[in-house]
């Protein structure tokens, strides 16, 4: 039995025979052996699983570096630390890096922070020649660069495993997994812990409306916030306000991508270890988790108003799917902060 079986039959075990779909999610994608991030991703583009903005156009390379020689000004950096997190086939960085231009890319050191072994060869054939550091953990990356940076991440926080509930009988309950007929079938239960803290839980919804919340990327936030003295980050992820991503969806956004084809339900669930998993972003929820960790909101946009009039044609609806949300923490001027709010 392949080892990512045997993590999920172990997790089924733990879990008396109703794993929480959380749990699932995270041996699929992260397992260190088996799991599809770390394993077995395909690719990204044509031949891979999925593409991203990046691999469409380089306007979104070139719109994050502009953002971030903005950021530095703000501080009067002259020399800086940029980090990126879940940074894929490294094709986005080395746009970043090529839009600041031979003389500026000596005042900055690249940090990308990967836990996966394909993707981090991939990482290095794209960015030779430039000052790279690879870490396994923001926190070490935050410590190597004395706790000042600038962060950014593309498709980062989808990746995390998130917790999905339903609403039934003006409650609500956690999606758990068992097997059925040899094959893992999805089902309903009483959450497995308390419910997250999460924007979703606002809205009365109808009964059988089904959430994701991404509880994990908010603990991620938090074990990096001790770490991190003086910055900014931004975070380009597919998704919206709780409204918007769950108008005439009743039945989420949870999916999972193989070969290019969207795969719901059951099937989200067929191949662990050898397909993506995914769901929206609500970026409500992570305005509210940032404020509650004391960081300052400086930019919440689409990622066509941030890319502005450098839109690519190819992004087409994406610009308007994808969404784009900056924050802030210590030691920046008010005077300062007016200035990036307005670029």
């Amino acid at each position: 039995m392949p080892s990512i079986r045997r993590a999920l039959q172990a997790a089924l075990d733990e879990h008396e025979g109703h794993l929480p779909f959380e749990r699932f999610m995270q041996i699929a994608l992260h397992h260190p052996d088996g799991g599809y991030y770390t394993s077995n991703i395909r690719g990204i583009g044509g031949g891979g699983d999925f593409t991203t903005a990046p691999k469409l156009t380089h306007a979104l390379g070139r719109s994050i570096a502009a953002w971030l020689r903005a950021e530095a000004g703000c501080r009067s950096w002259k020399s800086f630390h940029i980090i990126e997190c879940g940074p894929g086939d490294g094709s986005l960085a080395a746009e970043v890096m090529r839009s600041f231009g031979w003389l500026e890319r000596r005042r900055v050191t690249l940090h990308l922070v990967e836990t996966s072994v394909p993707l981090r060869e991939k990482q290095k054939a794209a960015l030779r020649g430039f000052n790279v550091r690879w870490h396994t953990d923001i926190g070490n990356a935050l410590t190597s660069c004395d706790g000042r940076a600038l962060l950014f991440h593309n498709e980062f926080l989808d990746a995390f495993p998130c917790r999905v509930f339903r609403k039934d009988g003006g409650g609500w309950k956690e999606l758990h997994l068992q097997v059925r007929e040899k094959r893992l079938t999805g089902v309903y239960l009483p959450p497995s812990r308390a419910l997250p803290h999460s924007t979703a839980f606002d809205t009365d919804w109808p009964e059988g409306q089904q959430i994701e919340v991404f509880e994990a990327a908010r603990g991620w936030m938090q074990k990096m916030a001790p770490h991190w003295r003086e910055g900014a980050m931004l975070a380009i992820d597919y998704g919206g306000t709780a409204e918007s991503v769950y108008h005439r969806r009743p039945h989420g956004t949870l999916r999972a991508y193989r070969n290019h084809q969207r795969l719901e339900g059951d099937a989200v669930c067929e191949m662990p270890g050898l397909q993506d998993i995914t769901a929206d972003v609500n970026f409500s929820d992570l305005s509210a988790w940032a404020r509650n960790l004391g960081w300052r909101e400086t930019l919440d946009r689409s990622l066509a108003e941030f890319l502005g009039p450098d839109t690519d044609p190819h992004l087409r609806d994406a610009g308007h799917a994808f969404r784009g949300m900056a924050f802030v923490t210590a030691g920046r001027s008010e005077a300062n902060l007016r200035t990036a709010q307005g670029m």
